[in-house]
This record gives structure tokens, C-alpha cells and sequence, in this order.
């Protein structure tokens, strides 16, 4: 029986946020049950031409602080995975930061030099042993930044030049390439930003671009309209989402140097959709791959239940095609730009094209669940964290792509 759908669209806008290899574990065969459900193909949203379009660093005041991380801390409750191996990876609870060496069986609370008036904090990953972590107390500056490359047992600590009243986040594009995301107030439909850019691993930083107060109707990027989390896919190229109270209209915006001027772009929604309010969503990069990006959107429509679809290009954003539609769109993970997984409807669905079909797994996960954070690192291992109606989080974990899954150690 499915859930109530109501109470998982809001779940999943509530919690959702996007991470990848699982240790060995040892299963009675017989637990690994064949698939109770005969598998169903959803056909691809016929699809539209592809779209043409056109296209003094500051001195940080560095200090290192190396403290020893706490003994293992099994079972936090976490609200976000990465794994980078079948046995390393990140947490994230509202409070803290965890690694895990055994692939999710136990997780260690990491000490974080954060000052004690520090009340908020971002992290980013870029692989099993770094991390960045940016924090501030939202009422004055600096921000300080946190890096550590040995998985959280020493850190470096940088105070952040130009940093702005209020919250931050990270964009992690490769060890050297950094971006800093500032959320200068939002109001009415319309939130200010600021974006900065470090291009020698944080030591350094350089504003981009920001909204002044009264000076917002210039601006290449909207005042109006509240934004998602950009992307990049090197040093200058980027994208990002968002959404406003507009019918058909999606709101998305690309950069070709580095995020100090920013160009609408139009993404060929199906014509099946009409009469919609957008909502794009951070768009998906890959690791080491300069051509392929994704961009969700999910889509709230007049009649009928919403969607998430999938705008996938492999040409730098030159082009785009649209990914068949899922009703109530939660979590999801794109292991590459063909293979991945969502969780919709309160159930799990996989791709092998990029979205054009979509193939329903069995009934593994708890009835009733939410899913609220997938990732793989490669077409059978994969970690869900999963809301009960415990009102608890859980990890679990998969072997076969996600036609079975286990719960991980408690």
C-alpha cells in the first residue's frame, strides 16, 4: 500500500537535498528474495528540437587547528550521505558532520574548530578524505572556512574575505576550484545574492557578483525570483535554478565567466506541459567531466499531479532534452549522465537512458517511508537514508542496484 502522497510531497520539498561505494557485507542468500514486483516501463515525454543558445585576491588569515576526532558515534541522524569508496563517506546531521570508514556502519562525529557563536554551517565534498566546511553565526562576519584533506582529523581554518551577513554555501567543482553562495535576504518572491570565487583551494577569494541594495533592476541575475544552489562545470561555465511566481516560465540562468554575468535560458519543456509554475532545482554535475549537466525541475501543474523531469545535456548546456515525467519527485542520485535513481510516488524508480524510460523496483524499503537522500557508487551499491513513520531516520543499504535493501547497523 502507498503512502499517503499528500504527506510525501511534503516530505520530500522539506528534506530533500542530494551523494559513493559499500563495504562487503555478508547476507544469508535467502534474505536476498527475488523481486515481488514485475518491473514497469514508463515511455519518454515525447520530446521537443533541442534548444540553441548562445552563449585581487584577498590574503586569508590561515590558521591550522588539529583536533582528534571522537570515538565512533554509530546511528546519528543524519538528513544527508556522500560515499566516495565501498567504505568511505560523509554525513550530515542539522548539527554536525560525520565520516565513515566501514561503508555506513558506524559513523564518526567529527570536532570542527567552529566557534561557539557559530550557530550555522554548510559542507561540501569532494572526495573520501576532503572537505569543506563554511560557518557563521548569521548576524555579523567573517565567515570562516574549514578544510580538511585527512577525513576530518586536522583542519585549516581561513577567514573568509567580502563574506555578508547571513547564511553560505559551498560549491566544490575540484580541489582547487571553490565557489562561495551568499544568501543576502530573500523577500516578497526576490532574494539578493553574492558569489565568490577561489580558484587555489579557499586560500584566496574574489566577488563575482552580488545584488546592492537599491541598485537590483541592472543586474544580470534577478533580484526577484529565490534561488537554488548553482553548479559549475570548471572555472567559468555555470548554471543556476530557482523559481518565481510566473505561469510556464522557468527560471535559469547561465554564466561563461565565472558568475559576474548571468544569461536566461529556455529549456524545451514538453508541450504535454502547460499552465505550470517551475521550480529548477541545483543542477548535476560529474566529477571530472566538463560536457554533461542535468537540470531538475520539478513542475506544479493546475491539474494532475506534479512532476520532476530531468533536462539532461552533454554539449555544455549548448543543447538540452527532457527526461520522461515521475509524479511527486523526492530524492534522487545520478550515478553518470545515463544511470540513475529517484525515489517519486513512494517508490523507486532507475534509468539507464537518462531518463527517457523508467523502470519501477520492487517494494523494498519499509511501507509507509519516505525517502530522503540516495547515493551509489556504481550500478549496485547504494545507501538510502529513509524516514519511518518512526519519525526517525535510517540508513539503508543495497547490493543489487536496489532491487533489495538492508538496514544498516543502528
Amino acid at each position: 500500500m502507498k503512502p499517503n502522497k499528500t504527506l510525501l510531497l511534503i516530505l520530500s520539498l522539506f528534506l530533500l537535498s542530494a551523494c559513493v561505494e559499500v563495504p562487503e557485507i555478508l547476507q544469508d542468500p535467502a534474505s536476498l528474495a527475488a523481486p515481488s514486483a514485475t518491473p514497469r516501463i514508463l515511455p519518454a515525454t515525447p520530446s521537443l528540437a533541442p534548444l540553441q543558445t548562445a552563449t585581487q585576491p584577498i590574503a586569508p588569515s590561515a590558521t591550522a587547528a588539529p583536533p582528534a576526532a571522537s570515538a565512533s558515534e554509530p546511528g546519528p541522524q543524519l538528513i544527508q550521505i556522500g560515499m566516495y569508496d565501498q567504505k568511505n563517506g560523509w554525513g550530515r546531521s542539522e548539527e554536525a558532520l560525520f565520516h565513515t570508514s566501514d561503508g555506513g556502519q558506524s559513523w564518526q562525529s567529527l570536532q570542527i574548530p567552529i566557534p561557539a557563536n557559530h550557530a550555522y554551517f554548510d559542507a561540501a565534498y569532494f572526495d573520501a578524505a576532503s572537505a569543506y566546511v563554511v560557518s557563521t553565526d548569521l548576524g555579523s562576519t567573517p565567515k570562516l572556512l574549514h578544510i580538511t584533506r585527512d577525513s576530518g582529523q586536522t583542519w585549516q581554518e581561513i577567514e573568509l574575505p567580502n563574506a555578508n551577513p547571513g547564511s553560505a554555501r559551498l560549491v566544490a567543482v575540484s580541489p582547487e576550484i571553490l565557489f562561495l553562495f551568499e544568501d543576502l535576504g530573500a523577500g516578497a518572491g526576490s532574494q539578493g545574492v553574492a558569489l565568490s570565487r577561489s580558484l587555489d583551494g579557499g586560500q584566496t577569494w574574489q566577488q563575482n557578483f552580488a545584488h546592492v541594495p537599491g541598485e537590483t533592476s541592472n543586474a544580470s541575475l534577478p533580484f526577484g525570483g529565490i534561488k537554488s544552489l548553482p553548479a559549475f562545470l570548471d572555472r567559468d561555465l555555470g548554471f543556476i535554478g530557482g523559481s518565481r511566481p510566473v505561469d510556464n516560465d522557468t527560471y535559469f540562468f547561465r554564466t561563461e565567466d565565472g558568475g559576474s554575468t548571468w544569461q536566461k535560458q529556455n529549456l524545451p519543456v514538453p508541450a504535454s506541459i502547460t499552465g505550470y509554475m517551475a521550480l529548477n532545482q541545483t543542477p548535476l554535475t560529474f566529477t571530472g567531466d566538463s560536457q554533461n549537466i542535468i537540470e531538475p525541475v520539478s513542475f506544479s501543474l493546475p491539474q494532475g499531479d506534479p512532476l520532476l523531469v530531468f533536462f539532461s545535456s552533454s554539449n555544455r548546456g549548448q543543447t538540452w532534452q527532457a527526461s520522461a515525467g515521475l509524479p511527486y519527485g523526492g530524492a534522487y542520485h545520478f550515478l553518470n549522465p545515463q544511470t540513475a535513481w529517484v525515489w517519486a510516488d513512494g517508490a523507486l524508480y532507475k534509468t539507464n537512458d537518462s531518463g527517457q524510460t523508467w523502470q519501477s523496483l520492487p517494494d523494498g524499503l519499509p511501507e509507509g517511508a519516505s525517502v530522503n537522500s540516495l547515493t551509489f557508487t556504481d550500478p549496485q551499491n547504494g545507501w538510502a537514508l529513509v524516514f519511518e513513520l518512526d519519525f526517525q531516520t535510517h540508513l539503508y543499504i543495497t547490493q543489487d542496484g536496489g532491487q533489495t535493501w538492508r538496514l544498516s547497523a543502528p
